[in-house]
């Protein structure tokens, strides 16, 4: 049986051919940018056309989709495409089309990192059969946790990038009074952890550090001026790690995850020596009575993109594992 796995981002795409029986062995892969597209069958078609000459038959399609995932239609965070599972069944004459959440996908993903995938941020005792947490920042912030039940993983989705804020000092209770007139139009001034920590959020701490309109910039832009030594985008980044610090320290005391944190999505791969860097540990570790908890707890860096893809490829051949021995 065939498979394609496609991890759908808001900015970029990235799919794999391969087969079920081995499928660690990818035949084909790609990554399209996904606003090229008017709809998903649209870059699916595009990547089935780059694997013409090897008469693909396709048997299973296992998709990791960013937003809440729920039935059998699916409306993109980002994206303004609409996939319908029926409607992919029916013009790809397809057997299995599986729908996920992307964060999800990276929690089925870590078990195939290997240690050059791997950034350690905090140290803290580590199970391979415990309770795992991924999150990150990219175009939103996700979250996502795995557990073993009955031998095999299970993950789970969560919304938890869309938590309140919670300031940790006077600059970040000045930073919330900010963002709550700032986004008192369109969210009646609810500020969650996601305006801070995503490419938005970014420019927003830029925009509150340099107390001025951030206009015709992006994070990328942010973090290149802070490694040269631009004051208000260095104050921008030291504000993002320190907060990124303090809400994966939330989540260490929530979940108690013995597997690890595993941190993915787009921008923390990109900025390692700032999350490197006191800033962050110092403020994932400022937990009062609880630090030697959080100490507990190993914190790591997925520097491996295609982790969502891998993912989404690890539960298809999952789900077809359990169908078999269902029958």
């Amino acid at each position: 049986m065939n498979i394609i796995a496609a991890d759908v981002g808001g900015t970029k795409t990235r799919l794999v051919y391969a087969e079920l029986d081995s499928p660690g062995q990818i035949i084909h892969e790609a990554r399209l940018v996904s606003g090229d597209y008017k709809s998903f069958s649209e870059l699916l078609d595009a990547f089935l056309a780059q694997l013409k000459q090897r008469k693909v038959s396709l048997d299973v399609l296992s998709l990791a989709l960013p937003g809440v995932v729920a039935g059998d239609i699916a409306r993109l965070t980002n994206l303004p495409w609409r996939i319908d599972r029926a409607e992919l069944v029916t013009h790809y004459n397809v057997s299995q089309v599986w729908f996920i959440n992307d964060f999800q996908a990276a929690a089925y993903g870590i078990a195939a990192m290997t240690d050059a995938d791997i950034v350690a941020l905090s140290p803290g005792a580590h199970s391979n059969d415990a309770t795992r947490v991924v999150l990150g920042a990219g175009t939103g912030l996700g979250l996502a946790w795995l557990q073993f039940e009955r031998g095999r993983p299970q993950a789970y989705s969560s919304e938890g990038g869309h938590i309140d804020f919670a300031p940790a000092d006077e600059q970040q209770a000045e930073l919330l009074a900010y963002l709550r007139e700032r986004h008192r139009a369109d969210s009646g001034g609810h500020v969650s952890y996601e305006r801070i920590l995503s490419g938005a959020g970014l420019v927003n701490l830029y925009a509150f550090c340099a107390r001025q309109a951030a206009t015709d910039m992006d994070a990328a832009w942010v973090h290149a001026q802070a490694n040269a030594d631009h004051p208000q985008a260095q104050a921008a980044m030291k504000l993002f790690v320190q907060i990124y610090g303090s809400y994966v320290g939330n989540i260490a005391l929530l979940y108690k995850p013995e597997g690890g944190i595993y941190i993915a999505g787009g921008i923390a791969g990109k900025i390692i020596d700032w999350m490197r860097s006191a800033d962050f540990s110092q403020a994932y570790l400022n937990k009062g009575r609880m630090r030697p908890l959080a100490s507990s707890i190993s914190v790591n860096l997925i520097t491996n993109e295609r982790i969502g893809v891998i993912g989404a490829l690890r539960y298809a051949v999952q789900k077809q594992q359990v169908r078999k021995n269902d029958n």
